[in-house]
């Protein structure tokens, strides 16, 4: 009788530990990883390749990227170097300029950004990911053996840094490739420079 209550007391507390366990790996799920820490410009500027999809169509071509606290410059070429596209966002609005001369404003770059890279990619996004580094309410899903982040998860987009400019924890990312559902976004950074 001795041993039966033991045996059921002993299965109770593993319970209570197999329990605890895979709370905590839950909640570790929910919060991501911890990176490395990694410096963050506030402002930078790139120049790099982009190729973007959205299960439709495609297209390719590259793209530098001015960016301050306050104001974006995105211009889009084509892959013969004529310009597609310029997104200017400024605290007054955004203003997307095509290479036929229509312009068209509104009050979030997010609302025209698609019109530029055929996806509709968040900014403010945008601005961390080519960083590899996380805003509020996006996680770490996995990290290299660096402790970079290898795989971000952010307003539904899955962010995969497949390349780093270098060996360092605190190396540039140098390949981007973003999902989400059919969207498809691949940055490849030829040329960063933080301003802090």
């Amino acid at each position: 009788m001795k041993r039966t209550a033991s045996r059921t007391a002993g299965r109770a507390v593993a319970a209570a530990l197999a329990t605890l366990l895979l709370a905590g790996c839950a909640s570790q799920a929910m919060r991501g990883l911890t990176a490395a820490p990694r410096p963050v410009a506030s402002a930078f500027e790139l120049e790099g390749r982009l190729a973007a999809s959205d299960g439709e169509r495609a297209a390719n071509g590259s793209l530098t990227w001015s960016h301050t606290p306050v104001a974006d410059e995105w211009t889009v070429y084509s892959p013969l170097g004529q310009i597609v596209g310029q997104l200017v966002r400024t605290p007054r609005g955004a203003m997307l300029l095509t290479a036929d001369g229509r312009t068209e404003q509104a009050e979030d770059a997010d609302a025209i950004l698609p019109r530029l890279l055929g996806v509709p990619a968040p900014i403010d996004g945008l601005q961390h990911w080519v960083q590899a580094s996380t805003r509020p309410g996006a996680r770490v899903l996995s990290l290299d053996e660096a402790g970079r982040p290898t795989r971000i998860a952010d307003a539904g987009w899955i962010i995969d840094y497949t390349e780093y400019a270098g060996p360092a924890a605190d190396a540039a990312p140098r390949r981007i490739d973003a999902a989400w559902g059919d969207a498809r976004i691949r940055l490849v950074i030829d040329q960063w420079t933080p301003r802090r």
